[in-house]
């Protein structure tokens, strides 16, 4: 691949940063100083957004169904090939392309950051430690742009020797734009590097200047990406490890059944779960335009919503917040009231402290450990459930328990950047229904078959053109029932 088209060229231009950067042509800004690199860390690495990057991850999963209520339009054709798994998601229905913009902006952070990690590095030392903080900062944002990459457009970790020749993503670690080919790298290479960026981040971070907020990469969620990843290559007791590093050391603590109520009984979003005041956020960046098909005009229309059997999950306990309207959706399911820029205060990617509990829960079910597992589970769940409810959680064996964290893994972290990734880890297969827009009982049901090929994105439309030599993913046309 040539990196003009994997990656867009990098114009350092910051209007929030024009009172102190150097102009050198009205094209380029050059940062001097270690509190410039600051700022361009925020806003190239942390606030710079692209708009429907990562939405696809939502469409693909069981998260989503859709509903047609009348026949007047139908917002669904535009996504259909996504919600559907096609074979060729960015050419629509009509045959208009939709290219995936991830690919090129996640790049885009990718050489962002080896640049600035490059000019960074050669400072002085300084007292307050901004420079450790700023590579630390870099290299966490480097080796988790990777990981959406690698979890986007590579496939699945199955097993070691597998990763060994498995399909990874092309690695850049030019600190400039050169014009060349890249080829991908296998999986097991694309890990290692995400795992040593992590882990010198770590080392930066503990050694720099301390921000203590989630609007700057810490060390909280780089612990959190060590304990995805190692759940992902199997190594149990690392991911054990690191989440009790996490919890000793955060102050983030589960959101409580107290303030996610308040939407239930006000009928107002106002406190959603991903806010910046929740006290469990533990980092949050870039936006990302994530639940199309949602919220559209007219009440004659097709279009997407809630998963019916989602909701049914969420309200299979009767005491469970979760279930109740404005609280993560609102009474039908056509609205996802998670997030919400207008009350949250954040960006629109985001990970919390809930998420720790999970990942260590998994690890103790993989090593025979249950009750610890249960009582993981337990820290979230007891504060979704009402105190006067039935806020417990048995299981007689290791199969049990781990349906119990699957389900509830499910419901907790729905319409957030998880779930498409636990389906690819799991090996599931999932199945979406697709009602004909003038007649509703007429209904299509598409089918992911469990390790499906079509786990593996497709390059995005102008990469294949331009670079007929990369390997593509081998994907299989829809499957219809």
């Amino acid at each position: 691949m040539k990196v003009r088209r994997y990656i867009v060229p990098l114009l350092f231009v910051l209007s929030s940063c024009s009172n102190f950067l150097d102009y050198k042509d009205k094209d380029k800004v050059i940062p001097s100083t270690l509190d410039e690199y600051s700022e361009l860390v925020f806003g190239e690495l942390i606030a710079k957004s692209a708009d429907n990057s990562c939405y696809n991850i939502l469409l693909m999963s069981d998260d989503m169904g859709c509903v047609v209520k009348g026949s007047e339009s139908d917002a669904r054709e535009e996504y259909l090939n996504w919600y559907n798994w096609a074979k060729e998601p960015q050419i629509k229905p009509n045959g208009d392309e939709v290219i995936d913009p991830a690919w090129e902006f996640l790049y885009n952070k990718i050489l962002t950051s080896n640049m600035i990690e490059k000019n960074v590095s050669e400072f002085e030392d300084d007292i307050e430690g901004v420079k450790y903080r700023l590579l630390g900062e870099v290299q966490a944002v480097r080796a988790m742009t990777y990981w959406y990459l690698v979890n986007m457009y590579g496939e699945p970790w199955y097993s070691t020797e597998q990763a060994q020749t498995a399909l990874g993503v092309p690695v850049n670690q030019e600190t400039s734009i050169k014009d060349h080919f890249y080829s991908r790298a296998n999986l097991a290479t694309n890990y290692e590097l995400i795992e040593t960026d992590l882990l010198h981040a770590l080392d930066n971070l503990a050694k720099g200047e301390q921000k203590n907020t989630i609007f700057r990469p810490n060390a909280d969620v780089v612990r959190l990406f060590l304990s995805r990843i190692y759940l992902e290559q199997k190594r149990y007791d690392d991911v054990i490890t690191v989440c009790n590093d996490l919890l000793k050391e955060t102050s983030k603590a589960v959101m409580n059944y107290e303030r996610l109520k308040k939407n239930s009984d006000d009928w107002v979003w106002e406190h959603p779960i991903l806010s910046r005041d929740g006290g469990n956020l533990l980092f949050t960046w870039w936006e990302r335009n994530a639940l199309p098909g949602f919220t559209v005009s007219g009440y004659s229309i097709g279009r997407y919503c809630v998963a019916p059997d989602l909701m049914a999950l969420a309200k299979q306990n009767p005491d469970d917040i979760r279930g109740k309207s404005y609280t993560f959706w609102n009474y039908d399911g056509t609205e996802v009231h998670k997030f919400d820029a207008n009350y949250s205060s954040c960006f629109g990617m985001n990970y919390r402290i809930e998420e720790v509990y999970f990942n260590r829960a998994e690890a103790y079910l993989n090593t025979n450990q249950k009750d610890l597992a249960l009582t993981d589970l337990m820290k979230v769940y007891k504060e979704r459930i009402a105190p006067t409810g039935n806020a417990t959680l048995e299981a007689k064996n290791i199969e049990e328990a781990t349906n119990i964290l699957r389900r509830e893994k499910r419901i907790e972290f729905c319409f957030e950047d998880i779930r498409w990734f636990d389906v690819r880890r799991w090996r599931l297969s999932l199945e979406h229904v697709y009602p004909d827009l003038h007649d509703s009982q007429s209904i299509r049901t598409f089918v992911l078959e469990a390790e499906s090929p079509n786990y593996v994105l497709p390059l995005p439309l102008d990469v294949q053109r331009i670079n007929p030599d990369i390997k593509r993913p081998e994907r299989v046309e829809t499957i219809v029932k």
